[in-house]
């Protein structure tokens, strides 16, 4: 069975929008809004790490963002859990470990939207099958801030 992966951007009028990954958990009609994102975390001067956040009510999200359809997964890549929202940076699924086996940007002087990692890690899931290669027109295709 396919579950959907949506590109969630996290809009900034004076800085580059955040994106990070969001996956529904399969069983909506008891999770309601509840996913997980993987993403990166932190700031240029202090570096970034990354970040699992378990149990996402996506409907409870205050930031500005839009949500985009970025590939269809194989259910059998992606571990739903249950229980409150979490952070995490312990990989519990496929997903999840190869979203590790890309560094998350260390400090550096350029602007955090000039940091490539969810784009090396779509990169990864492209080249092994795991999504398709309209994955990366998608990203390209993404508002950048």
């Amino acid at each position: 069975m396919s579950r959907p992966v949506y590109l969630i951007i996290y809009h900034s009028p004076i800085f580059a929008a955040h994106w990070a990954l969001w996956i529904p958990y399969y069983e909506q009609e008891v999770a309601g809004n509840s996913g997980k994102i993987i993403n990166v975390q932190g700031s240029p001067s202090e570096g970034f790490l990354h970040e699992f956040e378990r149990n996402y009510d996506i409907a409870a999200e205050t930031r500005r963002h839009s949500i985009r359809l970025l590939s269809w997964l194989d259910s059998k890549y992606i571990i739903d859990t249950t229980g409150d929202y979490s952070v995490d940076s312990t990989a519990i699924d496929f997903l999840e470990c190869s979203a590790l086996t890309i560094q998350a940007p260390g400090p550096s002087l350029r602007s955090a939207g000039e940091h490539t990692w969810l784009r090396q890690f779509v990169s990864i899931l492209v080249e092994n099958g795991t999504f398709s290669e309209d994955a990366l027109v998608e990203l390209d295709n993404a508002p950048k801030n």
